[in-house]
């Protein structure tokens, strides 16, 4: 190969080849495509606040204290905007006991911001948009869902086509120890002596050679094999001892020939086109027309037409409602549009039916999803960072965070309770952990799927899956609950063993976060009641002593 000088060394180097036009047209669509741009950057924010740290002091470097100064200086002379800058706004749901939040600004910032909610129509991320986007070939194909449903397919038929092999070594081997060699003198003298002993016999082969279990000679498979390494016999001439002859009145039909199928009324089709082969030799017309008239004749149409219907798809303008999928004369019409009425019965002459035309905002797609969110969820954006503001459906106004705070205390209980509400409250118990793991950096999400109350993920569902299910128990450890009787609830071995199971099987965690509960009190301020909660947190794993010994 011709050597040339690489100008970026001065040193000879092998001449590169020429790129291919597919391979330049390759690098063209990958220029033209957008950056994608890192998950971390896109979910930079762990919540919905800006923070304005200042930088790091090192004491063996002074320049960083003139750093941190400057910074300092900086802050206090311009001062950051108050936080939260953005107030989003939320709509409590009475039907569903959640928060929606309609806005898609803030939707896509409530979820990057610190994962909170779920799309209303999606698993947890709302990207219902997205998806009907691709579905329609307007945008990316890349959404989360449909990877998955896609691996799931791909992962099935990988199980399905493993299966066959399977299947397909076991029917292997069975016909392998079914077959018994021909040792015996009347075995060998069963043996067919021509190959038109091998026709004569049924199914290919003869009734006294040894069978299998599937009822089939391998005498004659044996023979077929022999016969077909013999000089001047074809293989294709050799009918396959798997497939029966097709014979009428003791005559044989070509199965190759091409019979034309038989029409409604049993007659036999003819056409100038035939050539001899497509009639049996030595059978009659009226054989084979008799013959042909027993099987089955099913006419399809030649249009196919789809019986999946989307929500989207327009009614049939030819069809009402109330014919039930059927024309005015009652023939059953397939999804197929009638044709417009003919001009004097000439049905060659057609009526110009307007068409409107197809308007550019029709295929444009409305976000139809929202995002709700649980009411720790939205108490913890009210109360805890004071980013979000709940509208009441009822009077149209924003919610204080301690009317809010009593609502969601009324709603845990099932049938709601309006009075008498106690520091044991079901929501009282979960919000105290939801605000505690919030707290030290976790992203808790709704664990019900797992059978726990929270899963714990450490940057957020898109990062990683949670490596912590969590389990939360009321504790009555206050003297004045041991006064009145009141213990912890009664929680047997089986619940223990099959929860920590799934867990396990998950490959999470289980965390049981035990909350002791305060004497009650005349307090309603959610902050003061809140700070009498403590929260205790026990790790459970399994212990296998085959699994351990390392």
């Amino acid at each position: 190969m011709a050597n040339v000088e690489n100008p970026a060394h001065g040193a000879p180097g092998p001449e590169t080849p020429p790129k291919s036009g597919h391979h330049k047209q390759k690098q063209d669509k990958a220029s033209a495509r957008p950056p994608k741009v890192p998950l971390h950057q896109i979910y930079a924010l762990p919540a919905p606040l800006r923070t304005f740290p200042l930088p790091s002091f090192y004491p063996n470097n002074p320049l960083s204290l003139f750093h941190v100064l400057w910074a300092w200086t900086s802050q206090v002379l311009s001062p950051p905007p108050a936080e939260p800058s953005v107030i989003h706004q939320g709509h409590w749901s009475p039907e569903t006991r959640s928060v929606h939040i309609r806005d898609p600004k803030s939707i896509r910032a409530l979820w990057e911001q610190g994962f909170f909610g779920k799309g209303n129509y999606s698993r947890s991320e709302p990207n219902w948009l997205k998806r009907e986007q691709s579905r329609q070939g307007q945008g990316d194909k890349k959404v989360s869902e449909l990877v998955t449903v896609q691996r799931r397919e791909e992962r099935k038929m990988m199980k399905w086509d493993r299966a066959r092999k399977e299947q397909e070594a076991i029917l292997k081997t069975r016909l392998e120890e079914a077959w018994v060699a021909p040792v015996g003198p009347k075995e060998l003298l069963a043996l067919p002596n021509s190959l038109r002993e091998l026709h004569m016999s049924p199914l290919g082969g003869l009734t006294n050679g040894h069978t299998t279990r599937d009822g089939l000679s391998h005498t004659t498979a044996t023979q077929t094999q022999i016969d077909s390494t013999r000089p001047g016999v074809s293989s294709t001439n050799i009918p396959s001892p798997l497939v029966p002859e097709l014979s009428v009145n003791g005559d044989l039909i070509d199965e190759t020939a091409k019979v034309p199928f038989p029409q409604l009324n049993g007659d036999y089709p003819h056409s100038p086109s035939e050539t001899p082969t497509t009639k049996p030799v030595g059978t009659s017309p009226d054989i084979v027309a008799s013959t042909l008239k027993r099987r089955k004749s099913v006419r399809f149409s030649p249009t196919v037409e789809s019986t999946t219907f989307q929500l989207g798809d327009p009614p049939s303008p030819h069809i009402g409602s109330s014919t039930n999928g059927k024309v005015p004369n009652g023939d059953v019409n397939h999804g197929a549009q009638s044709l417009p009425p003919a001009v004097d019965g000439d049905p060659s002459e057609v009526l110009d039916v307007p068409v409107a035309p197809e308007s550019p905002a029709a295929s444009e797609i409305v976000d139809r999803e929202h995002l709700q969110l649980t009411p720790e969820e939205a108490f913890y954006l009210v109360f805890g960072l004071g980013a979000l503001s709940v509208i009441d459906p009822a009077s149209g106004e924003n919610m204080a965070a301690q009317n809010l705070f009593h609502l969601f205390r009324q709603l845990s209980y099932f049938p709601h309770k309006m009075a008498s509400l106690r520091p044991d409250d079901p929501f009282l118990v979960q919000y105290a952990v939801y605000h505690h793991f919030r707290s030290l950096g976790w992203v808790p999400r709704p664990g019900i799927k797992f059978g726990v109350d929270w899963l714990l993920y450490i940057g957020g569902p898109v990062f990683s899956h949670a490596e912590f299910a969590v389990m939360v128990l009321p504790a009555y450890t206050d003297p004045y609950w041991k006064s009145q009787g009141q213990g912890p609830p009664k929680k047997s071995w089986q619940w223990l063993h099959s929860i920590n199971r799934v867990q396990s099987h998950a490959l999470k965690t289980l965390v049981i976060v035990y909350v002791d509960i305060p004497p009650p009190t005349q307090a309603s301020d959610p902050a003061a009641l809140l700070k009498q909660y403590k929260i205790r947190e026990f790790v459970m794993k399994r212990w296998l002593s085959n699994r351990s010994r390392d």
